[in-house]
């Protein structure tokens, strides 16, 4: 009877105990949630965030349309993870985590040999591909001196450095397709790369031991880029600069790019960026941009200010616009009488000097300057946000080079390369680019992409 009686008791205690584990973690659970309501409602909404360089959601409005649709919801995760409070630690806990767990990448970022984060490749789109390629060949069969320069990124000329069966072959494939389809405008930057990274050892380190591209960023290097340059002189059949021509100087030791951005790892060491300048262009460029609602004037190609910030790519030619100009200072006796100033067209200069419309994304941005020796005028267009004609463009500023300039994620997914078909076929109201093709283009400007 009285162990029977003692068995009673024990189970109740352990029921009793178990009662208020329950309650305890409850209890401690209901404050968590409460602490994060509070601080999130302490902290606010960010519109962006510098960390990660990117804009965050804003909080989707309760519509009937939008709830009726299934998109309202959506948002509302979307909404609630960008604005989750202490994003930016959990993001970096969170990356930590996965490769403490022997994961291989986080956030479409391999962690790669050596220090490297490589961006995972975008899957490819077929179709865009083709009217993207098409694009380019439709303007050549309109008499325009057209090259295509679509350069492999690093998860294809670093594939030595990513983990055991990360390896995908489709950057390789774009690369022989447009060898295959368009021998004639297609500049094969690929050997230079390669050559450059020593043919495989110390991958994309040049003999001199610089980078070809960033460990933590999606962009090539200047150097990179002075590699890609090469190239194309090489397919005009010209001669480029030597390296020895250019000054080279370190303007940074702290930077780290968007591949960072996207895990946070406080081991992961900073790149360097590394600048080539020409010191007889130093004093005789003008730099104009347009961002569509105004236009401004720089004496620089490089943008100093943003060393200072977290996007410190931006030091070259600054972050995307829709039209970029640069143009050596012509003589005041020769600007006409269509200078602009309504932040869309830039003044039409008299000259009889080489001009190139360079129809590209941010990796161009550190390859423009070493165009300086061989064109007068370099319009840089970036048609995620461009909305004119280009062709009407072109005509107007009397230009007849184009060099297309992406890299090979960009070039086989981004809509709108296409849409210069369809300006050149006349059915430009046919194609739809993505949601901010119905935003202002200033407003579009401001969503930076890669």
């Amino acid at each position: 009877m009285l162990s029977k009686i003692r068995q009673r008791n024990i189970g109740s205690s352990s029921s009793e105990s178990h009662a208020v584990s329950d309650a305890l973690t409850a209890i401690l659970f209901a404050v968590f949630i409460l602490s994060l309501c509070v601080a999130g409602a302490i902290s606010g909404d960010r519109a962006f965030s510098p960390q990660e360089n990117r804009y965050l959601a804003e909080k989707p409005l309760l519509q009937w349309r939008t709830l009726l649709d299934g998109s309202y919801m959506p948002a509302v995760e979307v909404y609630v993870t960008d604005q989750f409070p202490g994003r930016d630690f959990w993001v970096s806990f969170k990356a930590r985590c996965q490769r403490w767990s022997g994961q291989k990448e986080n956030n479409g970022v391999y962690f790669a040999a050596e220090g490297y984060l490589i961006g995972k490749p975008l899957p490819p789109d077929a179709d865009i591909t083709d009217r993207n390629l098409a694009a380019a060949l439709a303007l050549r069969a309109e008499g325009y001196d057209v090259a295509l320069l679509v350069s492999p990124m690093a998860a294809e000329m670093l594939r030595d450095k990513l983990p055991a069966y990360a390896y995908q072959p489709t950057q390789a494939e774009l690369m022989a397709k447009l060898r295959r389809e368009a021998p004639d405008i297609f500049v094969d930057v690929e050997p230079s790369l390669r050559q450059a990274s020593s043919e495989g050892q110390e991958a994309l380190f040049h003999g001199d031991g610089r980078q070809v591209f960033f460990r933590t960023d999606h962009h090539w290097t200047m150097r990179g880029a002075y590699e890609a340059y090469a190239a194309y002189m090489d397919w005009r059949e010209e001669a480029p600069l030597p390296l020895s021509s250019y000054d080279a100087s370190i303007v940074s030791t702290d930077f780290y790019g968007t591949l960072w951005s996207k895990n946070s790892l406080p081991d992961v060491a900073p790149d360097s960026i590394e600048v080539y300048q020409l010191p007889s262009f130093a004093d005789s460029v003008v730099v104009e941009f347009f961002d569509g609602s105004r236009s401004w004037q720089s004496d620089s190609l490089y943008q100093v200010e943003y060393l200072a910030q977290k996007d410190q790519y931006a030091y070259f030619l600054g972050q995307n616009k829709p039209l970029v100009v640069i143009r050596q200072t012509p003589d005041e006796k020769n600007v006409t009488s269509s200078s602009s100033d309504n932040g869309v067209s830039p003044p039409r200069y008299a000259t009889d000097k080489q001009k190139l419309l360079l129809l590209k994304d941010s990796y161009a941005h550190c390859f423009a300057p070493f165009l300086l020796p061989h064109f007068d005028e370099i319009h840089l267009a970036d048609l995620r946000y461009w909305r004119q004609d280009p062709l009407a463009y072109m005509e107007e500023h009397d230009i007849h080079q184009v060099l297309f300039l992406y890299n090979s994620d960009n070039f086989s997914t981004d809509r709108s390369i296409s849409m210069l078909g369809a300006y050149i076929t006349g059915h430009a109201s046919d194609v739809s680019n993505t949601a901010d093709a119905r935003l202002p283009i200033s407003i579009v400007a401001e969503r930076q992409a890669p």
